[in-house]
C-alpha cells in the first residue's frame, strides 16, 4: 500500500478534533490532534499520537501533565491556528482565549470539554509517540456546543 492511498483510506474515518497542551519552564505549547481516544474506563485512561518531530515533545517529556481541549464546531479558526507548523508555540496561543488547570496548563476556553491528565506511558510507533495520560480532572462546556469533525481533509 502507497502513503497517498492510506491517508486517503483513514480520511473516511471521521474523528473529533482536539487541541493538547503542556508547558515547560513556563513556556506552553500545544498542537492540534484528531489522534485522540479514550483507552480505558478502570482506570480512567485516554491517549493521542504525536509526530516524534513536533516541538510539543519537549514539554511532554520533562513535564508528565497534559490538557485536551475538545473543540465545539464554531472554533475550526483554533484547530488550524495550533495545526500550523510554521507558528511559533507564542503564535499559536495568540488571541486565544484560555484558562488555567489546577497543573498551569491552558485549557482552550469555549471548547466542548476538558481533561487534564497525567503521562503515564509513552509508545515509540513508526514517526511518533503513543502517550498514554491518566485523566486527573474534566469538566463538560454547559452550553451543549456541538463538537468539530474532522472528515477527507476538512472540518465539520
Amino acid at each position: 500500500m502507497n502513503t497517498s492511498l492510506f491517508k486517503e483510506i483513514c480520511s473516511t474515518y471521521a474523528t473529533g478534533v482536539t487541541i493538547i497542551t503542556s508547558k515547560d519552564n513556563n513556556k506552553d505549547y500545544g498542537f492540534t490532534a484528531n489522534s485522540f481516544t479514550s483507552v480505558s474506563i478502570d482506570p480512567l485512561l485516554v491517549l493521542f499520537c504525536l509526530n516524534k518531530e513536533a516541538k510539543s515533545n519537549i514539554a511532554l517529556k520533562k513535564n508528565s501533565f497534559f490538557n485536551v481541549s475538545i473543540l465545539s464546531n464554531v472554533q475550526k479558526d483554533i484547530c488550524y491556528q495550533f495545526a500550523n507548523n510554521k507558528l511559533s508555540q507564542k503564535e499559536r496561543f495568540s488571541g486565544i482565549k484560555t484558562t488555567e488547570s489546577k497543573n498551569n496548563i491552558k485549557i482552550i476556553s469555549n471548547s466542548c470539554s476538558f481533561l487534564e491528565c497525567k503521562i503515564i506511558d509513552t509508545i515509540s510507533a513508526g514517526d511518533h509517540f503513543i502517550y498514554i495520560g491518566k485523566c486527573l480532572s474534566g469538566e463538560i462546556n454547559k452550553s451543549k456546543l456541538n463538537p468539530l469533525i474532522y472528515h477527507e481533509g476538512k472540518t465539520l
